[in-house]
């Protein structure tokens, strides 16, 4: 055998590995960095259980191993989140080459029983509604701090982004952005790379025009946080400290919530509130208020339906038509023609 033919085959087994840890790569993009932390705590809970109670966490026996994990949970944990934990274990599961059937009968009569033991209506954070908007943003200081959160919440509410996509907003595009915003004659254009409901990396963009009231304007608002920070490049929202000192890095999602809390907060407090009672009405918003504020205040100023879904970018009109729903709660009432 040549000194060649040697290493070639000697290189054979590293060349395959490599393919696997690629084709492994591939694997884990089917899915959002998000949803790949929340796997992977899932699967590190499961397993801590399995070892603990001298189980096998792969594979595992449904009926043996799976059902009693998720009876022990259940009531401790919500009925969403060991949804979850089950889904990670499958989705585990099948990417290392087994099945576990859920489909079975006995399987679905127990889950059925433990949803309807335990099911709990979900709490829904109100949405931050335009009238809402509109006197926090009045209420924001003109400090650097001030300028980024009235940037922040404009853009966020105007396009109708998810906390995770607005906090990922980069100046320009480029390969580590999940997204941008473009400047146009007409507005901005926020594109993004991929989202919650897009993990193909088909092109999304969202328009957000000029404001006409100056005051509450998104276009005007970005403008002015730009021309305040010197941002020219890299993430547009980033963490400013309580000395004044902004960082490199890009807000978080959480972050993102914090600054709608705090607002709202504030705005309370000015507005004559108490401290308790704000804090207790800052709780009520989260990150996501943006996102159904502009959904449900444009159903009840009459947007039609598709605007809004279009804006939204929701897959299914179904979704959609929950914030009409909210947003139209008083309009065409029946009982205001009925109590005269």
């Amino acid at each position: 055998m040549t000194t060649e033919l040697i290493v070639q085959t000697m290189s054979l087994p590293t060349v395959m590995e490599e393919l696997r840890e690629r084709a492994g790569e591939y694997v884990k993009n089917a899915h959002s960095k998000n949803t790949q932390r929340a796997y992977k705590t899932d699967w590190e809970h499961f397993e801590a259980w399995c070892a603990a109670h001298d189980r096998a966490s792969f594979p595992a026996a449904l009926f043996e191993t799976i059902v009693p994990y998720l009876t022990a949970h259940a009531g401790a944990l919500k009925v969403s989140t060991l949804l979850r934990r089950l889904t990670a274990i499958r989705v585990i599961h099948r990417a290392r080459g087994s099945q576990i059937e859920t489909s079975d009968e006995r399987f679905r009569v127990f889950w059925q029983g433990l949803r309807n033991k335990h099911r709990v209506r979900a709490t829904k954070k109100a949405p931050l509604m335009s009238p809402d908007l509109r006197r926090a943003i009045q209420a924001l200081p003109t400090t650097l701090q001030g300028h980024r959160d009235r940037a922040l919440l404009l853009v966020g509410f105007a396009a109708g982004l998810r906390r995770s996509e607005l906090a990922g907003l980069w100046i320009a595009q480029c390969a580590e952005a999940p997204g941008w915003i473009e400047e146009t004659p007409d507005g901005l254009v926020v594109q993004l790379a991929t989202s919650k409901t897009n993990q193909e990396g088909e092109e999304e963009a969202i328009g957000i025009p000029f404001g006409r009231d100056e005051a509450v304007c998104p276009v005007r608002a970005y403008r002015a946080w730009l021309a305040v920070s010197g941002i020219t490049q890299g993430p547009i929202f980033r963490p400013i400290s309580r000395h004044g000192r902004m960082a490199a890095n890009a807000i978080t999602g959480a972050g993102v919530a914090l600054v709608v809390k705090r607002v709202v907060g504030n705005t309370a407090l000015a507005e004559g509130l108490s401290a308790e009672k704000a804090y207790a009405l800052a709780n009520t918003f989260s990150g996501h208020s943006l996102r159904s504020g502009l959904a449900t205040s444009a159903a009840k100023n009459g947007a039609p339906g598709h605007a809004i879904q279009r804006q939204l970018r929701h897959k299914s009109f179904t979704t959609t038509l929950e914030y009409i729903r909210i947003g139209s709660l008083f309009e065409g009432n029946a009982a205001s023609f009925a109590l005269v």
